[in-house]
C-alpha cells in the first residue's frame, strides 16, 4: 500500500512539473537561439531531437518542428522534414511572457503611410488589420498583400517602406539613453523585400544592429539599401526564407552594408553595390551585371541609376587629369 501511495506521489509531482513548465505563462514566443547541433548524424530524426531537447513540451512539439524548419531551410531536404546528414541545425528558445508583461506592449513605430491591404500579428497571436497611425509594437510580425505596400516610421528615426507580398518581424527593438551598446534593432525578413533607412540605432557603433534574412545578416553603417527574398533571380516573385529558390538580391543606396553568412563570411557593399547570397555564395556583382527585374521600383531603380554614375563619376579621373598623368608619365621616360 505503501509502494503504491509512493508511485501516486511521484506520478503527481512529474505531471504537475511538466504541465507547469508548458502553462506556466499564458503567453509564448519560439525564437531563434544561440546554441546548435554542429553536425547533423546520418538517421537522425527532427522528432529525435526535439524528444531530447524539448521533453516538457509536448503541447509545442508541433510548433517547435515548423519553427526548426521555419529558420532551418537548408537542413532539410526540399519540401520535406527529413534531416540533411552533415548539416548544422540552429536550435529554437521558448520564451515566456506573463500576463501583465504583454499588457505593457513596447511601442517602437508607427504607421506612417499605406496603399492596399496589410496586418499585424502580435506577440499574444492576435492578428489585426493595419491603418495609417497604427502604432507598431516589438514582437510585432507584419504582412502586406499583393499589389500593397506600406512605410513604418520607426521611434529612433529609421524608416521600413515594406514592400508588397512581404512580411517583417520586429524581434527586438531597444532604444537607450546616448543609445549605447543597450540600444539594439534586429529585424526579420521571413518573405519579400523591404527598403530600410536607418535611424539613430544604426548610426551609433555601439548599439547592436542586425537585419536577419535566412541567407545572410545585414549590418549596416548609418545608409539606405534595398533588398529582397526572390525566386532565383526572378524578382518579380517574392518568396519566403525557407523557399528552396530563395535567392537574397541586395542594393546599396547611401552608405555600407555589410552580408555576414552563418559561418561568419562577410562581404562589404558600398554605395552603388549590387550582390546576391544563396546558401553556398555571396557575392558582389560587377557593374554591367543588370538589376534582377522587380527588386526595385521606379523611383528606386532612378536613384540607383543616379548614384552609380555618380560613383564613376567621382572614381574615374576627367580628360584633363589624364592629360597630366599622359605628361608626367612621358616626362618620366624621358620622351
Amino acid at each position: 500500500m505503501r509502494s503504491k501511495l509512493y508511485l501516486v506521489v511521484v506520478f503527481i509531482f512529474v505531471f504537475g512539473f511538466s504541465s507547469q513548465t508548458v502553462n506556466a505563462a499564458s503567453v509564448y514566443e519560439l525564437v531563434s537561439s544561440s546554441r546548435v547541433i554542429t553536425r547533423v548524424i546520418p538517421g537522425m530524426t527532427v522528432e529525435d531531437i526535439i524528444r531530447k531537447i524539448y521533453p516538457n513540451e509536448v503541447k509545442l512539439w508541433a510548433e517547435i518542428k515548423a519553427k526548426l524548419i521555419e529558420i532551418n531551410p537548408y537542413s532539410f531536404h526540399s519540401q520535406s522534414d527529413q534531416l540533411v546528414p552533415g548539416s548544422r541545425l540552429k536550435l529554437i528558445e521558448i520564451r515566456r511572457f506573463e500576463q501583465q508583461e504583454i499588457s505593457k506592449k513596447k511601442k517602437v513605430g508607427y504607421i506612417a503611410s499605406q496603399q492596399g491591404q496589410a496586418t499585424v500579428t502580435d506577440l499574444n497571436g492576435n492578428t489585426q488589420t493595419l491603418q495609417i497611425n497604427s502604432e507598431v509594437y516589438e514582437g510585432d510580425r507584419i504582412s502586406t498583400g499583393q499589389n500593397s505596400n506600406l512605410f513604418i516610421a520607426m521611434d529612433d528615426g529609421a524608416e521600413i517602406y515594406l514592400k508588397e507580398d512581404s512580411v517583417v518581424k520586429i524581434s527586438e527593438y531597444i532604444i537607450t539613453p546616448g543609445f549605447d551598446r543597450n540600444s539594439s534593432s534586429i529585424l526579420d525578413l521571413i518573405r519579400g523585400g523591404l527598403r530600410k533607412i536607418t535611424g539613430l540605432i544604426g548610426a551609433s557603433a555601439l548599439s547592436n544592429y542586425q537585419l536577419q534574412t535566412g541567407l545572410a545578416t545585414i549590418g549596416i553603417r548609418g545608409t539606405e539599401y534595398v533588398i529582397k527574398l526572390c525566386k532565383l533571380d526572378d524578382c518579380s516573385q517574392a518568396v519566403s526564407r525557407n523557399d528552396p529558390d530563395a535567392k537574397l538580391h541586395a542594393v546599396v543606396l547611401e552608405g555600407i552594408i555589410t552580408l555576414t553568412t552563418e559561418d561568419d563570411f562577410q562581404i562589404l557593399m558600398a554605395r552603388g553595390d549590387y550582390g546576391t547570397a544563396t546558401q553556398v555564395e555571396m557575392k558582389v556583382l560587377d557593374e554591367d551585371v543588370e538589376i534582377a527585374a522587380g527588386l526595385l521600383n521606379a523611383e528606386e531603380a532612378d536613384r540607383f541609376g543616379h548614384t552609380v554614375m555618380q560613383q564613376v563619376e567621382e572614381e574615374e579621373p576627367s580628360d584633363n587629369t589624364w592629360k597630366w598623368i599622359i605628361g608626367i608619365a612621358l616626362i618620366a621616360v624621358g620622351l
